[in-house]
């Protein structure tokens, strides 16, 4: 399993490196200790990277079976009590030292892993993969790229709970003798801070769709990106930001790793990985043939694909489709739809339960449907993008419920699975406070800068197709934050004069200047855009 070469690094944590030796015994004390306490079948739940090897390789030297819950949450894990010996990771993992140093020997034919994924409804399954079937893997992953990366370090923003990024962020650098980072970073700033020229990242479309505005920064050697497909504005964005065109990944967890694209282009087909044979059905679904697949038969997906070169293109899922007022609906096809109207930049659609089933858009508006989205408002934004898909689709086929977003909500792996999309449709109360970006204090006074965001609760019928801030509403906020930055006492404005030069409008950015006079008893404020006063005002304060 492991390199032979004890003095190279394993494993990055916090940036300091963990020798190959050190992982060793600290797998052979892991496995000793659950050994002695009889765990033949245990959950393993660790967010550190290192820490969750060490624990996955103890277990298996100790000849237990591995659960690997998708997450650490309560009720994950609850689901699972009667079920394991023991739940590893966290408090429940101790690497103190001691007894036994681990020779990197497995029967990996032997050692099972049991996963948990959902399709496109959500509904979770058990998958089982045995560590050889992913070794099997990993070694067509370093003969296609290894010379790429070289010995470049891993880092990662997804997880190694799920198939992707334990093959990819843990079991192949260990095999190939390249290190690891422990931390997986959600946050780009963290991450880019902590990148170094020449890495590896492993990331998802969901990280890898919000790096939008960020300017060139580092450059990867290899991006690798899986769960769902890209869109071309994510992989314009990677290639730009990172260095690198991103390598698409296409698999699952019952198959592992099944075919890779590089985005030189917008829509590149898919190449089967070496080893793999793919065929396509009668109907129209992706058949698999692969060595590291179960006993090497033939696995048939739930994936749509047609011939393309050497390769295929995908057509979405064989399972979303939906009949809609007693019509067949291709979910992935009003998707495509939506995308190509000039307001969207990216949409995702779902079937909502409202005593029946209603066909929702979630949709990521473009710069010009932002304008618009700003212009119009959600409601009359949604029929215009409703009346604009009459070209393509049928009355069913068109959205009834709309949510506009900043980004598509995804689960576990980047993945939009039917229960992700419809918790955007939950009701939500609206903000009802600006969000603050910056504060300046100064003697008696202070200037905060302000984002007004387009989903104000006081933007709506104030007024309908040009929303402005009411002028009450900028009162009460000087108040607010006099009371919060100002040490002001008084709850409300009773005796005040304002006046109004300019409006105020969704998706503004303003400066609030508050001025408190205490020998006078006046708090003065004024609400700035750049250089331009929109609003000033003073209000007297009542004697205590």
């Amino acid at each position: 399993m492991i390199a032979p070469d004890s003095r190279r690094t394993v494993a990055l944590r916090g940036g300091t490196p963990v020798s190959a030796d050190r992982f060793r015994a600290d797998v052979g004390f892991t496995a000793a200790d659950l050994r002695r306490r009889g765990c033949r079948r245990a959950a393993l739940v660790e967010a550190d990277g290192y820490l969750f090897a060490v624990g996955l390789f103890g277990l298996l030297a100790a000849g237990a079976e591995v659960v690997l819950p998708a997450n650490g949450q309560k009720a994950t894990l609850a689901a699972l009590v009667g079920e394991v010996d023991l739940l590893v990771g966290g408090d429940g993992l101790a690497i103190t030292g001691g007894d036994g140093v681990w020779d990197g020997g497995l029967d990996a034919a032997a050692c099972r892993l049991e996963f948990f994924t959902s399709g496109s409804s959500g509904a979770t399954k058990r998958v089982v993969r045995t560590l050889a079937e992913l070794l099997g893997e990993v070694a067509v992953l370093e003969a296609m790229w290894g010379v790429e990366l070289g010995a470049a370090p891993v880092f990662a923003t997804v997880s190694h709970q799920h198939i992707f990024g334990l093959t990819f962020r843990l079991l192949w650098p260990l095999v190939a003798g390249r290190p690891f980072a422990a931390e997986i970073q959600d946050l780009w700033e963290g991450l880019l801070a902590a990148l170094p020229d020449g890495a590896a990242l492993i990331s998802s479309p969901a990280h890898l769709g919000r790096l939008g505005g960020l300017a060139p920064s580092r450059r990867m050697v290899a991006v690798f990106s899986a769960g769902a497909p890209l869109s071309a504005a994510a992989a314009a964005d990677a290639a730009r930001v990172l260095g690198a065109p991103p390598i698409e990944i296409y698999g699952s967890t019952e198959t592992g790793a099944i075919a890779s694209r590089r985005r030189h282009q917008d829509d590149p087909p898919w190449t089967p990985l070496p080893g793999n044979r793919v065929t396509i059905g009668g109907d129209g679904r992706l058949r698999l043939r692969s060595p590291y697949v179960g006993d090497g038969g033939w696995v048939e997906t739930q994936d749509r694909a047609e011939p393309s070169g050497d390769g295929f293109r995908l057509l979405g899922r064989a399972d979303r489709v939906a009949k809609i007022e007693g019509k067949r609906i291709g979910l992935d096809e009003v998707e495509a739809a939506l995308a190509a109207l000039p307001e969207v930049a990216e949409a995702a659609v779902t079937i909502l339960d409202e005593g029946r089933d209603v066909l929702a858009a979630v949709v990521v508006p473009s710069a010009a449907g932002r304008a618009e989205l700003v212009r119009l408002g959600a409601f009359r934004l949604s029929r215009r993008l409703r009346a604009a898909l009459a070209a393509s689709q049928d009355p069913a086929g068109r959205p009834r419920r709309w949510r506009f977003v900043e980004a598509i909500p995804a689960g576990a792996m980047g993945k939009r699975t039917a229960a992700v999309l419809a918790a955007a449709f939950q009701p939500t109360e609206r903000p009802k406070q600006p969000r603050v970006t910056a504060v300046r204090p100064s003697a008696g006074a202070v200037e905060i800068d302000l984002a007004i965001e387009a989903d104000l609760f006081w933007f709506d019928g104030h007024f309908p197709g040009d929303p402005i801030l009411p002028g009450v509403v900028q009162l009460d906020w000087a108040m607010a934050f006099a009371r919060s930055h100002l040490g002001l006492t008084q709850p409300a404005a009773r005796r005040f004069q304002i006046k109004f030069k300019a409006t105020i409008r969704p998706g503004e950015a303003v400066t609030l200047a508050l001025r408190l006079d205490a020998v006078r008893g006046r708090l003065g404020f004024d609400y700035r855009r750049g250089g331009a006063v929109c609003s000033t005002g003073t209000v007297t304060l009542e004697r205590p």
